[in-house]
């Protein structure tokens, strides 16, 4: 007779997690949006999910960060700039494959997070933010000086940046599931490390630093190991936004990027991976219905403020409990 292997820890948990309605919803919304090809093969809605896929990672990066040790950075978006032209230039100029490129892309983005955590993460609340926030705008002027990028062509390559970055395929179907299921990944991972007990640490940091401290906690080392595993993901990111767009400029360091981040965390809910995801797909989901309309930052901007006024804690929780509530009403309980 053949004895069945016993279930692991995790397969139990993941299992469990499954059965519960949040993770039965998740699991829905996951298949729902991979069928999505079979409904509609139209390059420009694909294109819709798989920007927003991107940006699911960049805006759970930031939310890492924020969310998870309490740490605000307006200059994120150094990591997502730094990924796409490590990744760019990888694939244009050595001929490296994509998944090799969009890693080192990453790791680059993970030195860079070291030596600037060092640096900016002695900063405190608003003065982190502000630091940041001039790191990214010198970076992006750095790589838009044109005599620079004269002088050294290979390293800067001024205002139009890398253009012809190939593609990981020239099919939409398939660049949307590979963009999906490293975006699935990503959030899983990033997960995982919340759940963990590296994670309760951060959480310890973020909710009291001079606890944590006082309890033998390294609020510098733990602070850098954040910002590192943060800029890792921005920098997959911005390897992917190559690939998407097949070009990489200065502007993508500036500074609106890290908004976008920040908006997409605070539709969606601070603390929660779950959110940013929600966030970028309401993102890129009402910029795709208000793009025709009249002026849809007018729009968009009322539509925050109704969050940030009603739903301060972002939309996924609460619509998670009413949803809920719905369900145990139609199930009976």
């Amino acid at each position: 007779m053949i004895k069945l292997k016993e279930p692991t820890y995790y397969t139990r948990r993941a299992v469990s997690w499954v059965r519960t309605f949040k993770g039965g919803l998740t699991l829905l919304c996951l298949l729902g949006l991979l069928a999505l090809p079979l409904l509609t093969q139209n390059p420009y809605y694909l294109g819709i999910f798989i920007t927003a896929a991107i940006f699911s990672i960049f805006a759970a990066s930031w939310n890492f960060l924020a969310g998870f040790t309490g740490q605000v950075s307006f200059g994120h978006a150094i990591f997502l700039g730094m990924g796409g032209y490590i990744t760019a230039f990888l694939l244009r100029f050595v001929n490296v494959p994509w998944q090799i490129s969009l890693i080192l892309g990453g790791l680059v983005s993970v030195v860079l997070a070291f030596l600037i955590g060092i640096v900016c993460l002695r900063l405190k609340g608003p003065y982190l933010a502000l630091g940041t926030m001039a790191l990214s705008v010198f970076v992006m002027r750095l790589f838009i000086n044109e005599p620079l990028a004269v002088a050294n062509d290979w390293i800067f390559f001024g205002t139009p940046g890398i253009d012809r970055v190939p593609p990981i395929s020239t099919e939409y179907v398939e660049i949307f599931y590979v963009y999906t299921i490293i975006m699935v990944v990503s959030i899983l991972i990033l997960i995982i490390i919340g759940k963990s007990n590296l994670g309760t640490i951060f959480k310890s940091i973020r909710d009291d630093e001079t606890g944590a401290e006082a309890s033998g906690i390294n609020l510098t080392k733990y602070k850098v190991i954040a910002f590192m595993i943060s800029g890792f993901f921005a920098g997959i990111a911005g390897g992917l936004l190559a690939m998407r767009f097949r070009s990489v400029t200065p502007m993508l360091f500036q500074p609106l990027y890290s908004f976008y981040a920040i908006i997409m965390t605070t539709i969606g809910g601070l603390g929660t991976m779950g959110g940013s995801v929600l966030g970028a797909y309401i993102f890129f989901g009402l910029n795709a219905i208000l793009i025709d309309l009249w002026d849809p930052i007018f729009i968009f901007a009322i539509f925050l403020i109704l969050i940030i006024r009603f739903a301060d804690m972002g939309l996924l929780r609460p619509a998670l409990q009413r949803l809920k509530d719905l369900w145990d009403i139609i199930i009976g309980r």
